[in-house]
């Protein structure tokens, strides 16, 4: 009989949570989906493929929501039917009566916990993969709409009068570049192609232009052909929430692996990597033998010397200034090719890669004077890419980008920027490790949790049987909004410690909301038991 009994009701329980999670889940899930619509201009059909995507991430609140009301709702009637009476009547404990409930409450938190360690962060992230592998439909499809594609972060727009998707080219075409570390610049060009490269981490876009014109802080230049790189940045993975457990190990025991923790310590190295120049450069032209300084490319080679070496205000580009001259020589034959005079010359990292520090210089001699048979020429502007980075330079540079970062012995006196850069890399993989504890915990609370909110759910039900059935619904969401707000406080306050004694005080906050609920679920349930 007891048998029975129970499965009668684990029956009910059993339909009203199917349904329940249908309909929440449906919602949810929509709801879920405005921000990637938004960000990336997706279409019809990737926002069906992106609702199947985010349908588990859903299922984590939709799960304990539906089981609360499928008790509430089912041992509410069950009572109110007074059938809960004659169970006791027929001498069958009241504690015997609450079996299917517990078991759908341990079901619904192993369900949880599993669907927030391994399934949601999957999930996600084939999501966004799939909007990676969709994205040279979004971008063309935006230009042909618009006229126009910002790329999600806005680094850059792109600007074309027509747009060949088969061919991926591009007609007359205008890119607005809006990178804060590496300058602004504006590109005109009669044609383009985008090229893109996906990877499990990133999907870069390279647009290269065609007979293009540049023109940045420096004055104007003409090329043949010039790149541009960007990439569909990550909206959602990159986020320690969406990241599966194995996932989170892994960035603690290596955080360069994490894009977040890897793009400061990148801007870092790289600062250090041009004040290191910067010291070498100003230690060689200041020498009393050979003050002409080498560097070169694949094609040629080129010396230059100043009166004086400093780093621009902005400490993003190095400036030998004072009768600057450069010298160019076939890298071949070791032939003078070309000559320059002029005021000043410019030395920057390339912007050529978004995935890995730069090692690659950029060299901009604006307004030179070129010699050329003994007659001089003004040239507005002298250009050299690809240059690589000395061995002197690379010598003092470690393979472990973050202790390189830290690391300035080979500095007489680091910038106000490269040390600021560092701390905003120890503050990035501080946070990040923070936040890392902070989602373990919060996790952990949040599944163990639904255990007592869904036998709450059963006693209040049990207790308002007079009223309407919906009243004990209403009540048991008071102890699971409580629990959620003692989640997010002690989320939040572990996120923005800075010591481990507050990090830790955040965390003792999201357990004591769990205490505080079981010890409440005890105390009702000891009184129905005495009733």
């Amino acid at each position: 009989m007891l048998f029975i009994l129970h499965r009668y009701i684990f029956k009910e329980l059993l339909k009203v949570f199917l349904l329940s999670t249908l309909a929440l889940s449906v919602i949810m899930s929509l709801g879920s989906l405005l921000r990637p619509i938004q960000e990336y201009g997706v279409g019809p059909r990737q926002v069906f493929d992106l609702l199947c995507y985010f349908m588990p991430v859903t299922m984590t609140f939709v799960l304990p929501v539906a089981a609360l009301f499928a008790t509430s709702l089912v041992y509410g009637r069950f009572a109110a039917d007074n059938e809960f009476d004659a169970c006791k009547s027929s001498g069958i404990s009241p504690s015997m009566m609450f079996y299917p409930a517990i078991i759908l409450a341990i079901i619904i938190a192993i369900a949880n916990l599993i669907l927030s360690f391994h399934v949601v962060p999957a999930y996600v992230q084939r999501a966004e993969m799939e909007m990676k592998a969709d994205a040279k439909q979004i971008l063309f499809r935006n230009i042909q709409r618009q006229g126009f594609y910002s790329l999600p972060g806005r680094k850059f727009r792109i600007y074309a009068d027509a747009a060949d998707i088969k061919n991926s080219g591009l007609l007359g075409v205008v890119i607005v570049d809006n990178s804060k570390t590496k300058g602004k610049r504006l590109i005109t060009a009669e044609a383009a192609t985008v090229n893109f490269d996906s990877t499990p981490k990133t999907n870069e876009v390279k647009v290269i232009a065609k007979n293009a014109y540049q023109v940045d802080d420096q004055g104007g230049v003409f090329f043949e052909a010039i790149s541009v790189l960007g990439e569909f940045e990550n909206i959602m993975s990159d986020d320690v929430k969406f990241r599966k457990i194995d996932q989170i190990n892994n960035i603690k025991l290596s955080p360069m692996s994490f894009y977040p923790i890897a793009k400061p310590a990148w801007d870092a190295y790289e600062q250090l990597s041009l004040e290191l120049l910067h010291q070498d450069i100003k230690n060689t032209i200041n020498a009393e033998t050979n003050n002409l300084y080498q560097l070169n490319n694949e094609k040629f080679l080129v010396s230059i010397n100043g009166e004086n070496c400093s780093l621009d205000p902005s400490g993003e580009a190095i400036e030998i200034s004072g009768k600057a001259v450069l010298f160019e020589y076939d890298k071949q034959t070791g032939e003078l090719t070309k000559s320059y005079r002029g005021d000043k010359i410019l030395l920057q990292l390339s912007n050529e890669t978004e995935t890995r520090p730069s090692s690659k210089l950029v060299l901009t001699f604006p307004n030179a004077i070129w010699l050329d048979h003994g007659v001089e020429f003004i040239k507005p502007r002298y250009f050299a890419k690809d240059l690589h980075l000395p061995d002197s330079v690379m010598a003092k540079l470690d393979e472990d980008i973050i202790s390189s970062a830290r690391n300035h012995k080979f500095l007489e006196s680091p910038s106000r920027r490269l040390t600021g850069a560092v701390k905003a890399m120890d503050k990035k993989i501080r946070t990040t490790f923070l936040q890392i504890k902070a989602e373990i915990h919060s996790r952990l609370v949040f599944g163990i949790g639904c255990i007592t909110l869904i036998l709450m759910g059963t006693e209040l039900g049990i207790r308002f049987r007079g009223g309407h059935l919906l009243t004990a619904f209403g009540v048991s969401s008071i102890p699971a909004a409580a629990l959620l707000i003692f989640i997010m406080t002690g989320k939040n306050i572990t996120k923005n410690q800075m010591s481990v004694a507050g990090a830790d005080m955040g965390v003792a906050i999201m357990w004591s909301g769990f205490a505080i609920l079981a010890v409440i679920s005890l105390i009702l349930y000891r009184k129905l038991l005495k009733n």
